[in-house]
């Protein structure tokens, strides 16, 4: 985290030392945000937003992303094991992750160093805020099983056991972390004066499965997966309006 933080200053300062002075008196205060990302969980993100900016160089901005999480099922307990003659299973493990969450945090952007006259400047933004999933708790579908028994069976099987449905429910989770913080460095190449195409990276807390990790059957927690620092790699587009 120290490293992480140090290298965001050092290119702050290095970006700041370089930059020319431009006149941005006639620059927009608002833009509307396009990201899509990969996550190392790993996962698709889209994220649509805004910003306002008031000042050059400090904004504020917020925004909704949709998450589509791959290989769900080997982040949930493959098994849960028999309670006495029940035998338990997940319906809906590709829900168990968020899908959407909502983030808002500041903006900080250096001066602009410019790659041609007036037309393409290079910057570095960093953005510090908040992540709210939503709902913060979620809901799992676990479907039980009960022993069948039949002697006849069990004679011809060499005592394999077999299993019927016996009862669905649907358990929700409680405690879940409301919100989690994050970074964004993201460098800007502006061009046109009202388009800005980034190239981020965030660092974060966020957990994908938060909102059913105290979830447990049976005594077993359902969520296997270790709780881990999120890592997100994005590009996007912006226009100033």
């Amino acid at each position: 985290m120290k490293r992480f933080i140090f290298s965001i200053l050092s290119g702050l300062i290095l970006v700041s030392a370089y930059a020319i002075d431009i006149d941005y008196s006639n620059d927009s205060k608002v833009a509307a945000e396009l990201r899509i990302g990969m996550s190392t969980r790993p996962t698709l993100d889209v994220e649509i937003g805004a910003s306002f900016r008031p000042f050059r160089y400090l904004g504020v901005n917020a925004s909704l992303t949709y998450i589509t999480p791959f290989n769900s099922r080997k982040n949930f307990i493959d098994s849960i094991p028999l309670y006495g003659d029940i035998y338990s299973s997940i319906d809906n493990y590709k829900e168990g992750g968020y899908n959407f969450i909502a983030k808002a945090g500041l903006q900080f952007t250096t001066p602009a160093v410019m790659l041609s006259k007036n037309e393409m400047g290079l910057s570095l933004r960093v953005s510090p805020g908040i992540t709210i999933p939503i709902p913060t708790n979620k809901s799992m579908s676990i479907s039980h099983f009960k022993r069948y028994e039949d002697e006849l069976l069990d004679e011809l099987d060499e005592g394999k056991h077999y299993y019927i449905f016996d009862s669905k429910e649907d358990v929700k989770n409680s405690g879940a972390k409301f919100c989690y913080w994050y970074v964004r460095s993201e460098l800007v190449l502006e061009f046109e004066e009202q388009w800005e195409f980034t190239m981020g990276y965030t660092y974060s807390n966020f957990d994908l499965y938060g909102g059913c990790r105290n979830i447990k059957v049976n005594d077993n927690p359902l969520v296997i997966l270790d709780k881990k620092l999120h890592h997100t790699i994005s590009l996007g587009l912006n226009f100033k309006f």
